[in-house]
């Protein structure tokens, strides 16, 4: 079981341990630090990382302030492959993701730490 505990900005508290930096998180427990290839831009190769595992959504928080933004790329990829995709900040799209995993969902999301 994943949970995510808690965010603030700059980092969040996922499962009890904290990262100072954008997660990827998985319905299967995997947590993964990454970076964004474009400045708060949820591109194509940030979905890479995530579209190996076959998901009914995706969720991605969009940071503090809501400026990280989802390319075209990834919402036209998203509709093609029956993926539900849902864009919020990360404060509301942390329980998002724990109320949807608790459904038994195959959810992952992306979560901003930042502005």
């Amino acid at each position: 079981m994943v949970v995510i505990n808690s965010i603030k900005f700059g980092s969040i508290t996922i499962d009890g341990k904290t990262y100072h930096e954008d997660v990827i998180i998985s319905w299967d427990g995997e947590v993964k630090e990454i970076h964004l290839t474009v400045r708060h831009l949820f591109g194509l190769s940030e979905f890479d990382r995530i579209v190996s595992k076959k998901l009914d959504l995706l969720i991605v928080g969009t940071g503090d302030s809501d400026l990280c933004k989802i390319s075209n790329g990834v919402k036209k990829l998203c509709r093609e492959r029956g993926i539900e995709l849902i864009e919020m900040v990360s404060r509301e799209a942390i329980g998002k993701f724990n109320e949807t995993f608790n459904q038994g969902k195959r959810v992952a999301a992306f979560i901003h730490v930042t502005c």
